[in-house]
């Protein structure tokens, strides 16, 4: 997009970014478990269906505790970039039999950039007309419920700008239609069985992801931008992270936010994720998989 900026806003703290390394089995793939929580009373309902309570992932815990979500990620697409950024799911990496994942942001076989969420089965989703250009993106993910029987919203926001958005009867964000509580929130992973353009597995994102945060609001259009732009926005923020705050030594992501949401799991065990270096206000050079780590 035209108003792309090119590197990533120093303002947000993020001037090192932590690699995910899809496509290089040697070394990952790589993603990370979010904090969890137990609802013990769901009041949401949809579809005929009535809200699952259990031990959920954050994503799930902040919408039901608060009627909203919102996610921003900023990500470096590589050449031929896809996976997920963000997503939920019942069993965690590896299961032989993954089921009720949903909902995610992904981007896609075609390179386009998904939001994806499920009501009662059905797929419903917004995403971008074309595929995005390699490079630096800010995508923000919003869902919400109207009232506790719905309906619900998603939208989507590339680089500042909205997408898109559409509503639906029911949500699994909200514990809707679910067998099984979400226990699984990840950063960089979720199977992706019947999403459109994935590969209908376990869909690793193989590019950088730098700055995720987590809202327990609707963001406005006014807040997108101002993020996009770097400037950090403080209001309803429940989990911060930041490409600096993680320690490749010990695996530990750190919630920069305050409220304590460190991220102390990675996928694949016995083995932490790289962080990768590059100087933000030159931009980024080269191949991405180049970048010297930390």
């Amino acid at each position: 997009m035209s108003n792309q900026p090119p590197y990533l806003p120093t303002a947000l703290g993020a001037s090192k970014t932590t690699l995910l390394l899809g496509n290089n089995l040697t070394s990952g793939p790589y993603a990370w478990q979010l904090p969890q929580c137990n609802i013990t009373s769901n009041p949401y309902s949809g579809g005929g269906y009535g809200g699952t309570t259990g031990i959920f992932g954050l994503l799930n815990c902040i919408a039901i505790q608060n009627g909203a979500l919102s996610a921003v990620v900023w990500f470096y697409e590589p050449p031929g970039g896809q996976g997920v950024l963000l997503g939920t799911e019942v069993q965690q990496y590896p299961s032989s039999n993954p089921y009720y994942s949903g909902p995610a942001l992904y981007v896609g076989e075609d390179g386009s950039l998904y939001a994806l969420e499920v009501s009662i089965s059905t797929n419903y989703y917004v995403n971008t007309p074309n595929s995005i250009s390699p490079g630096w993106h800010m995508a923000v993910f919003e869902e919400w419920a109207a009232s506790t029987s719905g309906p619900y919203y998603l939208a989507l926001y590339l680089d500042g700008q909205l997408v898109g958005q559409t509503s639906m009867s029911a949500s699994r964000l909200f514990g809707i239609d679910l067998n099984a509580p979400q226990a699984i929130s990840n950063i960089g992973l979720i199977a992706t069985v019947t999403f459109p353009e994935t590969n209908g597995t376990y869909y690793f994102f193989n590019g950088n992801i730098a700055y995720v945060a987590l809202y327990n609001r609707v963001l406005t259009t006014s807040d997108v931008l101002a993020i996009y732009q770097g400037i950090r926005i403080t209001s309803g923020l429940v989990a911060e992270y930041i490409g600096n705050n993680y320690d490749p030594s010990t695996g530990v992501w750190t919630d920069s936010s305050g409220n304590n949401y460190n991220i102390t799991t990675t996928v694949v065990a016995g083995q932490y994720p790289p962080r990768g270096c590059t100087l933000w206000p030159v931009g980024d050079s080269g191949n991405w998989i180049n970048w010297p780590t930390c």
